[in-house]
């Protein structure tokens, strides 16, 4: 507290929002458990599926304003933010029109493909319509650092869609529970996104400004392939077990996905310091001080990755009842995944620092259409635990593509890629490792003591290295 109170505007804002995050995604963990208790399989499958397509959807409806142009626009026109903000609400109102009226055409087609109910894609359109006005409100409390609204309105939503999820799927009729669950938690977010809606048109006095609007579609359409390839790489294969399996395995991979979500949460608070870190050094110059930490970091998060993959049976039990636990096998591979999301956003740092973007469109495609061939070929064959494998594989893709394309450029020397290389191979061939353990607890509890050991024994050198970053 001590540090927070004299901390510069924008170190305080980045720690009242990471506290505020870490927050509602203990929220989420808990609701994990809660939910799979109190709905069936198929329910529960029928949720997953449909936060997989809002995704998905979202990018191409709401053309993902909220993070390609957003910071941009209010540099660009800081003396009209107001104007900015509400152009891009506007933009989004006709887009998600067009959505509607695309639907409304061929609503028997689209429903067979979606497989979830009318009254479900009706809540996504009200989410599109809504919600990013929101988003746009958050955006610019961040940018401006005024933490504590912000704040609040996120442990707030989070908090209410969790009760009222609850309480809604306890009273409903028995196969309803999907549609509850959703009610609830979008009727949370839109209720939200209505009031910020009626704030940013209220403070641009309803003023539309096209030369706003035309910036920000010239800016945000061309990057719509890369942000469609990472959704699709991070969403198809639940999309595909449903289409190709059924929603009760959708509901068992899922469970297992939570997971992959704690072991996110440490690599985006790592990334929160180390990404302007990189910056200051990049700009000075300093690769050898970069090459040296960001190897020691990787190192770190790969062995927080495999030590998470090793408790994956006691995690499941919590996390689910015992009829979700064949998903425990699909977690080492999924673990696997983001620490290759770790690997490749590292070496999207050095793009971005130099301005060497445009390949990152290319990369992304390439690992989007490659992780659903291989979803394609191997979920029939082997199930949904599959998807992890090949979710995995095409994340190693995306970070190689990411590395041959820095090399290329010649700035390949502020990353250690031998020591990266390495510890990707050793990942792999753990990750695959530990799937076999779970059938052998002594050998399994044997190998937790030994990491446990090796850590205690390294304890000091960690604990400097994380003081010192």
């Amino acid at each position: 507290m001590k540090k927070f109170k004299t901390a510069s505007p924008a170190v305080k804002a980045s720690m009242a929002l990471l506290f505020a995050n870490l927050i509602l995604k203990g929220l989420s963990l808990i609701s994990g458990p809660i939910f799979t208790r109190i709905m069936p399989t198929d329910q529960y499958g029928i949720v997953s599926t449909f936060q997989s397509w809002q995704s998905l959807l979202a990018v191409i409806v709401t053309l993902n304003l909220s993070q390609g142009v957003f910071n941009n626009g209010m540099l660009e026109f800081k003396e009209n933010r107001d104007q900015f903000e509400f152009a891009l609400v506007v933009i989004t109102v006709v887009c998600t029109g067009l959505f509607l009226l695309i639907f409304e055409i061929f609503k028997t087609s689209l429903l067979n493909m979606f497989e979830m109910p009318l009254v479900m894609v009706y809540i996504m359109a009200l989410y599109f319509l809504f919600v990013p006005a929101y988003q746009f409100w958050s955006g610019r409390q961040r940018y401006e650092y005024k933490y504590k609204a912000l704040s609040i309105v996120t442990v707030c939503i989070g908090l209410f869609s969790l009760l009222l999820g609850v309480l809604f799927v306890l009273n409903v009729s028995s196969g309803k529970e999907a549609i509850a669950r959703v009610y609830a938690m979008e009727g949370v977010n839109i209720a939200v996104g209505i009031f910020f809606f009626v704030i940013i048109a209220v403070k641009a006095k309803f003023k539309l400004r096209i030369e706003y609007c035309i910036y920000a579609l010239k800016f945000n359409i061309p990057l719509i392939p890369h942000y469609m390839s990472m959704y699709i790489l991070a969403s198809s294969d639940r999309i595909m077990i449903t289409k190709m399996i059924g929603t009760a395995s959708t509901a068992i991979y899922s469970v297992a996905y939570t997971v992959a979500s704690v072991i996110q949460i440490l690599w985006t608070s790592i990334e929160a310091s180390l990404s302007p870190w990189i910056y200051e050094c990049l700009d000075v110059q300093d690769k050898e001080n970069v090459k040296k930490t960001s190897g020691q970091i990787i190192l770190v998060f790969a062995v927080f990755c495999l030590g998470c993959t090793l408790f994956a049976p006691e995690i499941m039990a919590i996390l689910a009842p015992a009829s979700y636990k064949a998903g425990i096998y699909a977690i080492p591979a999924i673990a696997g995944g983001v620490y290759f999301t770790a690997v490749y956003s590292l070496y999207m740092r050095i793009e971005l620092f130099y301005k060497k973007t445009t390949f990152a469109t290319v990369a992304s495609t390439i690992a989007a259409i490659s992780n659903i061939i291989l979803n394609y070929i191997f979920i029939e064959m082997f199930g949904f635990i599959a998807a992890g494998y090949t979710t995995m594989v095409c994340y190693a893709l995306l970070a190689l593509l990411h590395y041959m394309n820095v090399k290329k450029k010649k700035y390949d020397d502020a990353i250690d890629n031998k020591k990266i290389l390495v510890i990707s191979i050793v990942v792999i061939v753990v990750s695959v490792l530990i799937s076999i353990l779970y059938s052998h607890r002594l050998l399994r509890y044997s190998f937790i003591l030994t990491m446990f050991l090796a850590t205690f024994i390294k304890r000091k050198a960690i604990i400097g290295m994380l003081r010192k970053r």
